[in-house]
C-alpha cells in the first residue's frame, strides 16, 4: 500500500494535512481559544484541583486595554477561521512553527497578499484536505503539526526532498491511515485519494491541487 497522500511535492504549509498542510490555511484551523478555565490535579495529595486560570480571547475585548485590531481583510484559506489581526498572527505563527520554516517560505515580502505556489498548497490543504479528515479517538479535524511534526520536529517536507518513496509508502501506511479517517468515520485507504492501489491502473500519484479527497 503507498498510503493516502504520496505526492506532496512541493509541498509548503499543510497537513497535512493537512496536512494543513501548511497544511496551517486552513479551514480545518484550531478554534478560537475558550476562556472558560478548567480544573488540573494538584501534586499535593488530597487537594482538590484547582481551576486553571481561563486563555485570553485574543479577540476579546478587555477592560482598561485597546480594542482587538480588527482583521485588514477576511481569509478563506489558512486563516479562514480568524477574527482578528492578533488571532490571525496566531494562526501563521503555529503554521510557520508546524513546518519549520519562516514566512517567506510560502509568502513574498513584502508583498504578504501574492499568490504563490506555495500558498496555493497550503490553502488547498486547508479547505480540502482537512475538512475531509478527522483524527481517530478524538474525532477532531487534523491540522498542520498533525502530520508536519509528526517525526518529532517541524518540516515542510517530511517525506523527503526528494521525496523517499519507502519511507513515504512506510509513513501513509503507518501513520495517515492508522491514525486518522474520514469524516464520517470510515476507514482510509490507499485508494480513498489515489483512485486505486498502488501498482494498479487506477492509481494516480498526484494528489495536491486534485480533488482526490476522500469522500463518503
Amino acid at each position: 500500500m503507498y498510503g493516502r497522500l504520496v505526492n506532496w511535492h512541493g509541498v509548503g504549509i499543510g497537513m497535512a494535512v493537512l496536512l494543513g498542510a501548511c497544511l496551517g490555511a486552513c479551514g480545518g484551523a484550531p478554534e478560537p481559544r475558550a476562556s472558560a478555565p478548567s480544573g488540573r490535579p494538584s501534586a499535593a495529595a488530597g487537594v482538590p484541583p484547582q481551576p486553571r486560570p481561563p486563555v485570553p480571547d485574543e479577540c476579546e475585548a478587555e477592560p482598561g486595554k485597546p480594542p482587538p485590531e480588527p482583521l485588514e481583510r477576511s481569509y478563506s484559506g489558512v486563516a479562514a477561521k480568524a477574527r482578528c489581526q492578533g488571532e490571525l498572527h496566531t494562526i501563521m505563527s503555529g503554521v510557520s512553527h508546524s513546518l519549520g520554516v519562516q514566512c517567506e517560505y510560502c509568502h513574498l515580502v513584502p508583498d504578504y497578499r501574492a499568490m504563490t505556489h506555495r500558498k496555493e498548497i497550503a490553502n488547498w490543504m486547508a479547505t480540502a484536505l482537512v475538512p475531509a479528515l478527522r483524527k481517530k479517538g478524538s474525532g477532531g479535524a487534523p491540522w498542520c503539526n498533525d502530520c508536519h511534526q509528526a517525526l518529532g520536529k517541524g518540516s515542510a517536507k517530511f517525506l523527503g526532498d526528494p521525496r523517499n518513496t519507502s519511507f513515504a509508502i512506510e509513513w501513509m501506511t503507518t501513520h495517515l491511515v492508522e491514525d486518522f479517517e474520514t469524516k464520517s468515520g470510515s476507514a482510509l485507504r490507499c485508494k480513498s485519494c489515489h483512485r486505486g492501489n498502488l501498482g494498479t491502473p487506477q492509481f494516480q500519484r498526484k494528489i495536491i491541487l486534485t480533488d482526490l479527497i476522500p469522500g463518503d
